[in-house]
């Protein structure tokens, strides 16, 4: 398979799935899964968990700074497979919300867990956390995936 193809798809497809879902429940209120999870429209200031609310320039730039390293990442160390894709995962999460930010002024969450007391998140969010603790799980399984090739 090229290279390009685990490098950009998968943080296309979350690229892609976020802007939809965002554009779909826009405005929303609706359980999906009473008791569990709630679609909930959310205008959200700050970056993960609450942190800087209100200060756009700070998140911009530490967003921009992820941004930065995984195209680091991806041409330096050119990773392969499961690290390849969860790499792409990070930048396609973190540019869904910096599209957001850039936009709107605001990211827009919208998952709601109804048992438990947390964050309003999103697919961009989903995409961030999964695809680092996919590098995680590739460094520790695969860490040839991460070596420089010629």
């Amino acid at each position: 398979m090229k290279r390009w193809v685990l490098w950009l798809g998968p943080g296309t497809a979350v690229l892609l799935l976020d802007r939809l879902v965002k554009g779909w429940t826009e405005g929303v209120e609706w359980r999906a899964i009473p008791g569990v999870v709630a679609i909930r429209s959310v205008h959200n200031t700050g970056m993960a968990l609450g942190l800087l609310q209100g200060h756009a320039a700070v998140i911009l730039m530490v967003s921009l700074v992820l941004m930065g390293l995984c195209a680091w990442l991806l041409r330096g160390l050119q990773p392969r497979g499961m690290a390849a894709a969860a790499v792409s995962m990070v930048a396609g999460g973190a540019l869904g919300n910096i599209l957001d930010r850039v936009l709107l002024g605001y990211v827009r969450d919208m998952f709601d867990l109804e048992f438990m007391d947390f964050y309003v998140f999103n697919v961009a969010d989903m995409a961030v956390v999964a695809g680092a603790v996919l590098c995680g799980l590739s460094l520790l399984l695969r860490p040839q995936d991460w070596r420089k090739t010629s």
